[in-house]
């Protein structure tokens, strides 16, 4: 599929788009609760009505929606869409009802608004200071290879000096969770909490987890993998049942828009600058990013099991270019807070 260039996230139709979903979502009754699950809504329906474009195909079972910058595609059954060309996984598969295709309301709000529409949420502040933390450390190698005699702790700890650099240039304060080859002393929930708990002392503005992936019984799947946190009420990406834990409201969830925003923009720059197999923008429940007080994402920056993708890991001018794209994508999510700023300050 071929990806489009964005302006802002996903272009002018954004705004149509976002006036026609939520346009869509009938008012609650008096006296409803809160948590009462929002009807799903058709996406046909409410696209046709704002002058979207909508391309059915397989008797409405699979619908692309294009508009000024954005294409959209989703398919009954499937949790896995499509964001201009990028892989997007939901958290429950578009279901037909009648002869319309639905979407479950909180794939809305936290999955697809987020990307075609950035501004519809205020800003959770300006972008000042980013905490970058370089996974594992220590007594901690994280994932290796061991033919090749890599280990992840030591190249996310360099992805993260590099991108440092890329940051400062840019005006921004960077804290590293380390410094060093060190592992962070746990807190009694344990040490990925205390990389949480850093940043949140320090008042981070935006954090970073940085990793590289394996999956020793197959050295041929390679390929960037962008993670925000699960909202509450829907299922990660890797999660095949519903379980109780869902409901859980973690206090990172208070910026499952904001993460969403970030994790397109770190993710659309990496797969393009380093021209990247696209393994999709996911949701996962990760401690490190459970606690947080700000924006954040997860990057899987490729594997180390991989013959292929470590040789590129292990070059320092790859490492760079993964680094300069992070920068990049950065420096467009502060565009976008910029932006809805300006929007808040326009109601």
């Amino acid at each position: 599929m071929a990806r489009h260039t964005a302006r802002g996230l996903l272009g002018i139709g954004a705004a149509s788009l976002l006036i026609v979903l939520l346009a869509s979502f009938p008012a609650r009754a008096q006296g409803a609760r809160d948590d009462a699950p929002v009807p799903p809504f058709s996406l046909a329906a409410v696209a046709r009505q704002h002058g979207l474009k909508v391309q059915a195909r397989e008797q409405g079972t699979e619908l692309t929606l294009t508009g000024d910058g954005v294409r959209m595609e989703f398919e009954a059954g499937s949790r896995e869409a499509s964001w201009n060309g990028y892989r997007l996984f939901l958290g429950e598969p578009p279901v037909m009802r009648g002869r319309n295709l639905t979407l479950a309301a909180t794939d809305w709000i936290s999955v697809v608004r987020p990307l075609v529409d950035p501004a519809a949420v205020p800003p959770p502040g300006s972008l000042r200071l980013v905490v970058i933390d370089p996974g594992h450390g220590g007594s901690d190698p994280g994932t290796e290879n061991r033919a090749l005699k890599l280990k992840e702790k030591t190249y996310t700890l360099d992805v993260a000096r590099r991108l440092t650099r890329e940051l400062v240039q840019r005006g921004y304060r960077v804290l590293l969770t380390r410094t060093g080859d060190t592992r962070l002393a746990p807190t009694q929930a344990g040490d990925l909490r205390a990389r949480a708990e850093k940043a949140n002392r320090a008042g981070a503005d935006l954090f970073i987890s940085l990793h590289f992936n394996s999956l020793p019984d197959n050295t041929t799947v390679r390929g960037i993998e962008t993670y925000a946190l699960t909202p509450a009420g829907q299922r990660s990406t890797a999660a095949r049942k519903r379980t109780a834990a869902e409901r859980v409201a973690h206090p990172g969830n208070r910026h499952d828009h904001w993460n969403m925003v970030l994790s397109g923009l770190l993710h659309h720059r990496l797969v393009d600058e380093l021209a990247a197999t696209d393994r999709g923008l996911k949701h996962a429940r990760f401690a490190v990013l459970r606690p947080l007080g700000c924006p954040a994402a997860l990057v899987e920056a490729g594997f180390l099991s991989s013959r292929t993708e470590a040789q590129k890991i292990r070059s320092a001018a790859y490492r760079q270019k993964m680094a300069e794209a992070m920068g990049a994508g950065i420096g467009e999510y502060a565009v976008q807070l910029r932006a809805a700023a300006v929007a808040k300050k326009n109601l």
